[in-house]
């Protein structure tokens, strides 16, 4: 401390109280007389490094050890008006210092622990009163002009490398004065403002506004200490407003005394020293959000951000844009709230704790009102979109799921529900159920069962549904069909698939029955549950589900037994005897179309029940088809029924996938038929077999058929037949040529080989031994098999 000519140095303690303000104890530790005649104007405190104090009284300059305050020999420089220390120690325990001489010089000095350097002199053209240094350059003020100076190194030494003038005071009332803010950052005093500027004389932010002209000022992060005749005014850095005044009587001087997380600043007046204390930013932030300035607060901590104190300033603003942001959450300020969780990448849990009664997860809501209900969907909306947003990395944690899930209970559709539901169940827990239940979304319960594998749950959850047995109707239940679908999409209990079939049976549901029963056959053994004699007997009391499942079982599932194809017909016959022939040609044609294409049902028993009807004569005539005897048959379609163009279709059909001898049979048989008629129709049976001899999907021996021919067709009407008749022997003659020319190729190969195997040598002795009984061989004979090895002639013979 200073006093008249004289350095004190006092040790300030706090004292420990209950009060909610700071109590201090203060011991004079040293004192030293300057050996001059007028006050100490300035006093530096140089880095704790150099343990150096620099006075400034009578316009003297003398250097003091800061531990004994005793004084360091052959250093005292004389006529200075003011000076400056940089903000940036050099390396090693020394500082750089400029100062302003009454001779109108600035000059540059490196102090060390022994010794004053002398580095440049530079000429001014106004003596300069004011100035800041730090390590880019100096900002300096004469009475009525603002300069600055760049420095710049060279070889390890220090110099000024240009100068400029910045601004320009006209009013001689206003005082000159300036300081550093950061490092190329500095504040000019202005007219009743004050400017912030870098050495190129530009600035990047607007002047702050001053209530009253400053005399003096001193920065302290994050505020500005102005001195205002007997007040100090402090701003704020961060928003440019005056935060407080106090009074303190005239003062001399203000020091700068840097601490860790908080900066001091000694006031001396005349009489008195007052030390003004900053609050931690810590304290500072909390009463700023306690007042709702929460961009102020925001900036306060973010303006702490340093290199040296990245961590845990990092912490600060980590904690800060926290707190603001569950602030803006319980304003419903939501979208400012999710923009700064976003970026502090908050845990969704920590929002979940903030909701009250979000927590335990599988807890029911309670019954809200209309206010805190509105509020609430506005919070969950906020968090389901911070949710979704961050699915990235959130997905993954065990409860993302379950925790969207109970918000979606509040916010979002039913049908929305089930849709969430149907894609993510599998993440969420089981125990949810009761949660579903309380919300009545009982389908929403079976697809959680279904997803977690419980499917007689699953199953019995919809048939409830289905039969009515909850309180209220779930309108999300797509309908029954879905329980048909869940048993054919999945192979659970087989004895569980029946009973659902039996009991959508019983719910009139047949069609959806019937697709389990299909589906879910396996083969014909009294082992499967779902074997045809088991089906048929409990679909009895259903003709149409029986009938519908012997067709899918003939057709689609291919099973051969008599019993099925017997009974599907005597269904057909069920249905056309009972109704009027007007009615009965769909079922009828079915018949007639089952009674080509089956195989397997009993001819004999159909058609002993057909000829109690005279009804069916054409279903008469393909049962004698099928029994092979055609002539019958045809005898049937072309004389009783005289319907031609059947027989042609039937004996098409009769012919398909039989061999070439057989389908002329079957051809001839209906030229026959057609021949011993043709006087009855003469017409009609001729344009019939025209049309019978030129079809390509029936085959003839024509040399037969050109004999019978009625000898009074004309060449013209024979023209056709005759033209297929030349094609098709061509073709079989010449097919025949062709595989007699492949054989013949296939034989030249074979001897080929052969004479090859007769010319190559085959070696028996000793050590060769038979590959089959693996003896040796006693005989010169043997037989080489295509791989080359050898085997005994009875071997072979054993064997083939």
């Amino acid at each position: 401390m200073l006093a008249k000519c004289f350095v004190h140095k006092f040790q300030l303690q706090k004292n420990l109280t209950n009060s909610q303000e700071d109590d201090f104890s203060c011991q004079r530790v040293g004192s030293i007389h300057l050996g001059t005649r007028k006050p100490v104007v300035k006093i530096k405190v140089g880095p704790p490094s150099l343990q150096r104090v620099i006075t400034l009284s009578d316009n003297i300059i003398q250097i003091l050890n800061s531990g004994n305050l005793q004084f360091i020999p052959n250093i005292k420089l004389k006529n200075i008006i003011t000076f400056a220390i940089s903000n940036k120690s050099s390396q090693g325990a020394s500082v750089d210092m400029c100062l302003s001489t009454k001779r109108n010089k600035l000059q540059l000095y490196l102090l060390d622990l022994t010794k004053i350097n002398f580095i440049q002199e530079l000429s001014v053209q106004e003596s300069l009163i004011s100035m800041s240094m730090d390590e880019y350059g100096i900002l300096a003020c004469s009475e009525t002009k603002y300069f600055t100076y760049i420095l710049e190194i060279n070889n390890d030494r220090l110099s000024i490398s240009s100068s400029q003038i910045i601004f320009t005071l006209h009013d001689s009332s206003i005082p000159s004065y300036c300081t550093n803010i950061t490092s190329g950052e500095y504040l000019i005093n202005g007219p009743n403002i004050g400017i912030t500027t870098t050495l190129e004389g530009t600035s990047q932010r607007a002047p702050l506004m001053f209530t009253s002209q400053p005399n003096m000022f001193i920065y302290s992060h994050p505020y500005l200490i102005a001195v205002v005749n007997d007040y100090i005014h402090i701003y704020s850095y961060l928003d440019d407003q005056p935060k407080q005044k106090i009074h303190v009587g005239y003062c001399r001087t203000l020091i700068n005394i840097p601490e860790e997380n908080r900066n001091s600043i000694l006031i001396n007046t005349k009489d008195k020293i007052y030390l003004l204390e900053s609050i931690s930013i810590e304290k500072q932030i909390d009463q700023l959000l306690f007042k709702y300035r929460l961009d102020e607060a925001l900036n306060l901590a973010k303006s702490t951000c340093s290199i040296t104190e990245k961590q845990q300033t990092n912490s600060l603003i980590i904690s800060t844009q926290k707190r603001i942001g569950f602030i803006q959450f319980t304003s419903l300020n939501v979208i400012q709230a999710l923009d700064l969780f976003d970026a502090i990448h908050l845990d969704f849990y920590e929002i979940i704790n903030y909701i009250q009664d979000f927590l335990p997860l599988n807890s029911p809501w309670p019954n809200f009102d209309e206010n805190n209900r509105s509020k609430y969907i506005q919070w969950l909306t906020a968090f389901c979109d911070y949710m979704i947003k961050r699915s990235t990395d959130f997905s993954l944690q065990p409860d993302y799921y379950s925790s969207i899930l109970k918000a979606y209970l509040i916010i979002k559709s039913r049908e929305m529900i089930i849709e969430f539901l149907e894609k993510n169940a599998s993440h969420i827990p089981i125990d949810f159920n009761n949660l579903l239940f309380n919300a009545q979304l009982y389908h929403g319960v079976a697809i959680l069962y279904s997803a977690h594998d419980k499917h007689e749950e699953t199953i019995e959850i919809w048939k409830k549904i289905v039969l009515k047995e909850y309180p209220n109707d779930d309108d999300t239940f797509p309908g029954i069909w879905v329980i048909a679908k869940y048993i054919l999409e999945r192979n659970i209990d087989r004895s569980v698939e029946f009973s659902i079939a039996k009991w959508l049976l019983e719910q009139n549901e047949e069609e959806l029955a019937i697709k389990i029963f299909i589906a879910k056959h396996k083969d014909e053994s009294n082992d499967d549950i779902f074997c045809s004699d088991r089906v048929m007997s409990l679909l009895k009391p259903y003709p149409t589900a029986l009938r519908n499942y012997l067709e899918q079982a003939a057709f689609k599932l291919m099973i051969e037994t008599d019993d099925i194809h017997t009974t599907l017909v005597n269904i057909y016959l069920d249905q056309l005897l009972s109704k009027s022939p007007q009615d009965d040609e769909h079922i009828r044609l079915k018949l007639q179309e089952f009674l080509i294409k089956s195989n397997s049902y009993r001819i004999q028993s159909v058609l002993h029940r057909i000829n109690q009807t005279d009804r069916l004569k054409r279903e008469v005539a393909l049962l004698y088809g099928k029994m092979n005897n055609f002539e019958q048959a045809f005898e049937i379609l072309v004389n009783e029924l005289e319907d031609f163009e059947y027989a042609v279709n039937y004996c098409t059909a009769l012919s398909y996938e039989k061999s070439s001898e057989d389908r002329k049979i079957v051809a001839h048989v209906l030229f026959k038929v057609f021949l011993a008629c043709i006087d009855k129709h003469p017409d009609e049976i001729t344009q019939v077999l025209l049309r019978l001899l030129c079809n390509n999907e029936i085959e003839f021996n024509f040399l037969e058929v050109l004999k019978r021919l009625p000898s009074h067709w004309s060449i013209s009407l024979l023209a056709d037949i005759l033209l297929r008749a030349v094609r098709s022997y061509s073709y079989t003659e010449r097919s025949t040529k062709l595989e007699l020319a492949l054989s013949r190729l296939q034989n030249e190969k074979l001897n080929i080989k052969l004479a090859k195997l007769k010319c190559s040598n085959v070696i028996v002795n000793e050590y060769r031994r038979c590959k089959h009984c693996l003896h040796q061989f006693y005989e010169t004979s043997c037989v080489v098999y295509p791989d080359g090895s050898q085997v005994h002639i009875h071997c072979a013979k054993q064997l083939n």
